[in-house]
């Protein structure tokens, strides 16, 4: 199977970055419009506007955005530590790292979530464009989650 038969497609600079933009903002990825967030921690089932789901319609799609989650919370750090222990020097406050590190470690990824799971979508939706008769689907189907696409035929 190619990658054309799967659906997938390399997706254009500028379509990445325009969908990375709308997560970014807190927007549908697909039509940058919404509602999509319940509160920080709950999106909505489906995009306000467009209707397709956020999870994709798949129970396990959260996980790749946990796992994104993960590494932006990862890089962030290392990124925030290296330039604190940069401006710092030579008279680094190593007692304030103590306390400040763990604290980050443990609130950044609360604080990244609606964004993490927005971009995993947007991500998706570059490399797998949403097709007028999936969005039909997602619109549809009653459930939250269903990989059952043949269900209604």
């Amino acid at each position: 199977m190619n990658a054309h038969s799967a659906g997938l497609e390399l997706p254009s600079f500028g379509r990445t970055m325009r969908l990375l933009g709308r997560g970014l903002r807190l927007r549908c990825p697909n039509c940058g419009k919404g509602p999509v967030l319940r509160n920080w921690f709950r999106t909505q089932t489906r995009c306000g506007t467009c209707g397709i789901r956020l999870e994709r319609g798949e129970h396990d799609y959260f996980a790749g955005s946990m796992l994104l989650n993960f590494c932006l919370t990862g890089l962030l750090l290392l990124l925030g530590l290296a330039i604190f222990i940069i401006t710092q020097a030579p008279d680094v406050p190593w007692d304030a790292l103590e306390w400040a590190g763990p604290l980050a470690m443990l609130g950044l990824p609360f604080i990244l979530f609606p964004f993490t799971k927005l971009l995993w979508l947007a991500a998706d939706i570059a490399m797998r464009p949403v097709t007028p008769q999936e969005l039909e689907w997602h619109r549809s189907a009653d459930g939250a989650f269903s990989t059952d696409r043949d269900a209604r035929r």
